[in-house]
């Protein structure tokens, strides 16, 4: 028996090997070994807590993501996912140099798939203090209400957030947001979005860095009604003595308001009173319309001021020559006759604003006496004039003498 199986055992080893030098021909031509690669797969980070006992936070500098290589036979290969492979980082392996290893494994295939190349073999981090900071929660609408409405109140619930992340990070943060789509919008709604913070160039930042005491924020928009009124603007009170206000100027004159439905019925236009009292010179200034509203009714628009010119001028006095020629004798019976015993020219002194009395003249007073009911004698009046422009009078009027005779 020894002997059948010690014969020939040259031919037999031989046997075996041809045998399995064929079976490895036939199997590396059927399921021929390869290699594939993946890219940007996120590395996973073991005991974070390593950094956070310290009171610090950590910001990837190298390896956050890295692209590996592997060798296997097309069976396996064909089949491979980035989810078949653990990419970790563990912190406990953190080095002076604030690095550590990465490690890539396939615990569904173990052996059978073999890491060839990786462009990243450790991550490297920075380590900064943990800081907290609060920031006041800004609205921020997206999107066009429907038209003949306005927005109101916005009101975030918290009002308030605290941020905390790496001090560098936190640095950065300009404000907190939340976006609000009121887009086609009619009535008043609330809404829920998570806070967006904003850095100093207008960029968002990205939320993963930072850890919030509140995940979303509450957002209550109100919306009213709008409505055009008049404004008015009125002058109070006197300009000192020798003054006058002459002319008032505002602009608009027109407002968009708006406010609960109840709240705008009632309002038919603004009126806005302005003391010139004890004035002496123009009055140029801006008011804030705003202030001037109820409550419950805000101004539509950015401007919410009304600017105002006031004109004041210095009175002055003119001598205007009449005759007694120019007096109408008003209301004269048919029963008598009228003589003048006047003679000569009369001063009429009058006091008004400039330009007002350089339109006055001997033409324009028109003097006269209502004579009306008098009977026969002989009289002195003194002259009256009809209504001169809006700020001059006639401060020293004449005297005219008459008699009045009966006819017969």
């Amino acid at each position: 028996m020894k002997d059948k199986l010690t014969n020939n055992i040259g031919l037999k080893v031989l046997s075996i090997l041809l045998a399995t030098i064929l079976w490895l021909v036939i199997t590396n031509i059927e399921d021929p070994v390869g290699t594939k690669t993946f890219d940007n797969v996120p590395v996973t980070i073991l005991h974070e807590d390593v950094i956070s006992d310290l009171g610090k936070v950590y910001d990837i500098i190298q390896g956050e993501t890295i692209s590996f290589t592997v060798e296997a036979r097309r069976s396996i290969r064909e089949a491979l996912k980035a989810s078949d492979f653990k990419v970790e980082a563990d912190f406990n392996e953190l080095s002076d140099v604030y690095a550590v290893p990465i490690e890539v494994t396939s615990p569904r295939y173990g052996d059978s798939v073999v890491v060839k190349d990786m462009n990243e073999k450790i991550m490297i981090v920075s380590l900064e203090e943990l800081v907290q900071e609060t920031f006041k929660v800004n609205i921020v609408q997206k999107g066009d209400i429907a038209e003949e409405y306005f927005v109101g109140a916005k009101i975030a619930t918290p009002n308030i957030i605290t941020v905390s992340g790496p001090k560098a990070r936190v640095d950065r943060i300009k404000e907190v947001i939340v976006e609000v789509d009121a887009t086609g919008a009619t009535a008043s709604f609330n809404a829920v979005g998570q806070p967006k913070l904003i850095d100093e160039e207008g960029n968002e930042m990205d939320n993963s860095y930072f850890d919030f005491n509140e995940s979303y924020v509450s957002v209550r928009i109100d919306l009213y009604r709008t409505k055009e009124i008049n404004l008015q603007i009125l002058a109070t009170g006197k300009p000192a003595d020798g003054y006058a206000m002459t002319n008032i100027e505002y602009e608009p004159k027109t407002i968009t308001v708006a406010g609960k439905n109840e709240d705008l019925q009632r309002l038919r236009y603004l009126q806005v009173k302005h003391s010139i009292g004890g004035a002496t010179s123009n009055i140029s200034e801006e008011i804030n319309i705003q202030e001037k509203l109820s409550e419950g009714i805000v101004l539509v628009g950015e401007d919410q001021t009304a600017a105002i010119n006031i004109t004041i001028e210095k009175m002055i006095t003119k001598d205007i020559m009449i005759w007694p020629g120019d007096v109408d004798f008003r209301n004269k019976s048919s029963a008598h006759n009228l003589q003048i015993n006047t003679a000569g020219s009369m001063t009429v002194t009058v006091t008004g604003p400039a330009a007002e009395l350089e339109n006055i003249t001997r033409m324009t007073l028109k003097p006269y006496v209502d004579i009306a009911e008098k009977g026969s004698g002989s009289y002195t009046e003194t002259l009256k004039f009809n209504d001169l422009y809006e700020h001059s009078k006639v401060s020293i009027s004449p005297e005219i003498s008459f008699n009045l005779t009966p006819i017969g």
